[in-house]
């Protein structure tokens, strides 16, 4: 099993409340690189902020030497001619270190760079564009200026591994088309392996095979089971009700066009309408209720709130001793096919290092799981 840790200014130990957030650092991000690379991770997964992703990556790259970069990219932002030329220079100095995390965006993030194409038409035009990166990273860069007859040759010969997501029916067609590795959110045991199942067929009729299949998740790790159930409910009890409720209303109004808000709102399953009612009497929902399915739990992550819609939004968190986390990661293997893993945990350096000191060596030394670090 290949291991991802993210690599993001989205730092801090509870970076989604007020005054949460640690503010951009030159040495923290550093170190943060530095941590990825010499703990035993596979790649550190660079996603998209504010900041971009591509300029961030080689900043960290320089400090490393191993490590993979993940490099979240929206097809169409830029030509696929330059995004190449990116990819041919970033591998060039990095002896071959990139992978590209393809991502297709939210309609309201697009449409502030003027894409304004239908979600699903982004996923067909999508498939053309990264088509057009895959021949011109082949081709080369060569200059323009014929006195120097300069040229940079891809490295991966191959090419850049693609990875990437997709649960609608435009998506995992997507996916089945392009994707090396297909990604998605992890959730219950049966839901990944049905997605996994999907993103193979549709190789399976573009005439591709996919080279893996892995999930997105946060983490809490510790030595005991107890440290770990208390330090994830920590994360409840920090937050607080009041910020959880307004984190929730406000993905809620985004997500329905403004139709439902926290009160009017009517979750798929019962489960969720617990979470919605425990916080409408504002109280927390208890450790119990957010148990998804044995170690699996519910979150808060520095990119989604609590997931109220029961989509996946890649707020899930494997919680547990090294022994448990094995266990469950030995199940999503035999019984879905999972082969990588992006982690992710707050403060991001501090969650790293407990992931490197009782995680990492138990997947390493576990080879009747299959899973291994690197």
């Amino acid at each position: 099993m290949k291991v991802l840790w993210y690599l993001s200014f989205a730092d801090g130990s509870y970076p989604w409340c007020p005054g949460g957030l640690y503010p951009i650092d030159f040495a923290r991000y550093r170190r943060l690189a530095e941590t990825i690379e010499n703990s035993g991770f596979y790649g550190a997964h660079v996603a998209t902020w504010p900041n971009d992703p591509f300029i961030s990556a080689s900043f960290a790259a320089s400090y490393t030497q191993r490590i993979k970069f993940l490099i979240s990219c929206y097809s169409r932002m830029v030509p696929a001619k330059l995004l190449a030329q990116q990819a041919l220079t970033f591998d060039q100095l990095t002896h071959g270190r990139l992978l590209l995390n393809l991502v297709n965006g939210r309609d309201n993030i697009m449409q502030g760079y003027g894409i304004t194409t239908s979600h699903a038409d982004r996923y067909k035009l999508g498939i053309d564009y990264w088509r057009k990166f895959a021949f011109s990273y082949a081709q080369g860069s060569q200059t323009y200026f014929p006195n120097t007859p300069l040229e940079i040759q891809p490295i991966q010969k191959n090419g850049v591994e693609l990875w990437g997501t997709g649960d609608s029916e435009a998506g995992v067609a997507h996916a089945g088309e392009l994707v090396d590795v297909y990604l998605t959110m992890l959730r219950e045991v049966h839901i990944v392996a049905e997605k996994f199942a999907k993103a193979n067929s549709a190789a399976h009729i573009a005439r591709r095979t996919l080279q893996g299949s892995g999930a997105l998740a946060s983490i809490v790790i510790r030595a005991t089971e107890a440290e770990a159930l208390a330090h994830f409910y920590s994360i409840f009890e920090s937050t607080g009700v009041e910020v959880l409720r307004e984190k929730i209303n406000e993905s809620i109004a985004r997500r329905s066009g403004g139709k439902f808000d926290f009160l009017t709102y009517v979750a798929p399953d019962a489960k969720r309408n617990t979470w919605l009612a425990r916080l409408r009497q504002r109280q927390l929902p208890t450790l119990e209720e957010l148990r998804l399915e044995n170690h699996l739990f519910a979150g808060i992550t520095a990119w989604s709130t609590l997931d109220v819609f029961g989509t996946g939004s890649s707020a899930a968190y494997l919680v547990g001793s090294p022994d448990s986390i094995v266990r469950t990661l030995g199940r999503y293997q035999k019984e879905a096919g999972l082969g990588v893993l992006s982690l992710s945990g707050w403060p991001l350096q501090e969650e790293a290092e407990q992931v490197a000191k009782l995680l990492l060596p138990r997947l390493a030394e576990t080879p009747q799981a299959g899973v291994s670090a690197k």
